[in-house]
């Protein structure tokens, strides 16, 4: 009994490493059990539409590469719960990207994004949002849809205010906005984020006595400046 269950252990143990990827081709061979794939830093400058192969693919990550566009089988792949594409040379996130419905966790920072598309709105199930870095001023008002949301990080964009639509979602648990370094004012809707535990503004304009009066708003929420 005891050997059936060390070789069943082990048949487990292989079984879920096969289902883990670091090659697009490799992954390729396993197109069908293919869980997970990760291609962070292999300096790639093209993403094959191959991917769309991995029809059971829940988590990629592509991030740190040379990547100047997304191919359009990515967004086929309705399985993944977890994208990154941190650290590339993007500057348009497809409005596909709203048909990847599952994703729960998606990171987009550090690349050259001035808007984000609607199509957002459709990512019900997300609950991390990441987008540092990029060179956005404003964000579509109907990212408020997004009501799982628990983390959000957007530092190092180019906000003049605390994004309203942010103070919509009421379940929000983390929002960092530090090195904002046009953001000058908050709108009073943040109160309605009761939920709030952590507001980084590090970096920013927002000056203490702002800071103060937002802690009579959002009392149970750690300020950062």
């Amino acid at each position: 009994m005891r050997l059936l269950t060390c070789l069943l252990l082990g048949l487990l143990i292989t079984t879920a490493k096969a289902q883990h990827y670091n090659s697009l081709a490799d992954a390729l061979k396993d197109a069908q059990g293919a869980k997970s794939l990760m291609l962070s830093g292999k300096n790639l400058s093209v993403l094959s539409e191959d991917i769309g192969k991995l029809v059971n693919l829940e988590r990629l990550d592509v991030s740190t590469n040379n990547l100047t566009a997304l191919p359009k089988a990515l967004f086929t792949l309705k399985k993944l719960t977890y994208l990154n594409i941190t650290a590339n040379k993007l500057t348009v996130l497809p409005t596909a990207i709203g048909n990847l419905k599952n994703l729960e966790e998606l990171e987009i920072g550090f690349n050259k994004f001035t808007t984000l598309p609607k199509e957002l709105s459709n990512l019900t199930k997300l609950h991390r949002l990441t987008g540092a870095r990029n060179n956005l001023k404003e964000l579509p008002a109907e990212l408020n849809q997004l009501t799982e949301l628990k983390i959000v990080d957007f530092s190092y964009n180019l906000f003049a205010t605390v994004p309203i639509v942010f103070t919509q979602i009421a379940g929000l648990g983390t929002l960092d906005l530090s090195f904002n370094k046009l953001l000058a004012t908050c709108p009073d809707e943040i109160k309605n984020l009761k939920a709030l535990k952590l507001l980084n503004l590090r970096g920013t304009k927002i000056s203490a006595k702002q800071a103060d009066d937002l802690t009579w708003l959002i009392p149970d929420c750690q300020i950062i400046l």
